[in-house]
């Protein structure tokens, strides 16, 4: 799993500042040199025109339940921080084509559960909700006891009472508790295996004529209290890169290099294609044209999850 290295500089997510800037050992020119546009297939289906920079909102009505409730009563409400699945998480294409298939997944899998995390009602990062219990796995790193935190959905901007579980600051990334569901489900993103890019990503190939070969990753991010999400569709450059962020020295951080300007937020998901999370980008740099961007493979993320809900923080 990443891992950060001593630093007098502790990663910090304010109002004032959700972005971290990095600055790989390696010279981020060789990135820029490796990575390839977009496939032909996005640009030919507008999914850059339609998705890149701009922002998709679910209708008005959707509720952090939406999609997760099939009864009440003796619904059993899952609390364990998720596992990565087994095996390789394999994207099938239909006759729609990967840009709307890709958009679709993402939509259902996992926008329903991205929540602005809040401090006093300003926004001070990005949390992923894990459990249906209420578990939110974030970067902001909130001081142990901190009173005035809440959650609330981007999509449906229900707002709920965060609690601190624990942090982990060599992971840099601390798990909240929402509170307040009155017994129904919080809605959550879908984890993917990180482990198992590869291999996954050869038997995507074999299975859709469209794919080019590259490792294709969407960066998915919101900002402040939005309602809705952006998204950048890039490549996978690197596995277990060294990195070193704000003072900070990083191991076994994924790259990923998009073709986008955009500033990448503290938290954002980075999915695979199927819409199922694969990392959580802590920083980024420019390289040319394009914005590089490291994440914490989502495995060892839940790992760190898993420690803290256990009392070890």
């Amino acid at each position: 799993m990443a891992t950060k290295g001593k630093s007098a500089h502790a990663l910090e997510v304010g109002e004032s500042e959700q972005l971290a800037r990095a600055e790989d050992d390696v010279d981020t020119s060789d990135a820029a040199e490796s990575s390839r546009a977009v496939p032909e297939a996005w640009r030919k289906k507008g999914f850059r025109l339609c998705v890149i920079a701009t922002a998709f909102i679910l209708a008005a009505g959707l509720s952090f339940g939406v999609g997760r409730v099939f009864g009440l009563g003796d619904t059993e409400i899952l609390s364990a921080i998720p596992a990565p699945p087994k095996g390789d998480d394999i994207f099938v294409e239909d006759q729609e084509g990967v840009a709307h298939d890709n958009l679709e997944n993402i939509t259902e899998s996992t926008s329903q559960g991205i929540v602005h995390v809040l401090s006093g009602g300003t926004s001070v990062g990005i949390g992923l909700v894990l459990t249906q219990a209420g578990k939110v796995l974030t970067t902001y790193q909130p001081a142990a006891g901190a009173a005035n935190l809440s959650a609330e959905y981007v999509f449906s901007h229900e707002t709920f009472k965060a609690k601190v579980i624990g942090v982990d600051p060599d992971a840099g990334l601390a798990l909240l508790q929402m509170e307040g569901a009155n017994g129904r489900p919080f809605s959550t993103v879908t984890v993917g295996n990180s482990d198992t890019i590869l291999s996954s990503a050869a038997a995507t190939r074999g299975a859709s004529a469209r794919m080019s070969g590259e490792i294709i990753v969407t960066a998915v991010s919101t900002t402040g209290t939005a309602d809705g999400v952006t998204l950048d569709v890039g490549t996978l450059t690197k596995l277990n890169t060294t990195v070193n962020i704000d003072g900070s020295t990083w191991d076994g951080l994924m790259a990923s290099t998009l073709p986008s300007p955009l500033p990448w937020v503290l938290g954002d998901p980075l999915v695979n294609l199927n819409g199922h999370v694969i990392g959580i980008i802590i920083g980024n740099s420019r390289s040319g044209i394009n914005t590089v961007v490291y994440a914490l493979p989502i495995n060892g993320a839940l790992s760190v999850a898993r420690h803290i809900a256990n009392g070890n923080s």
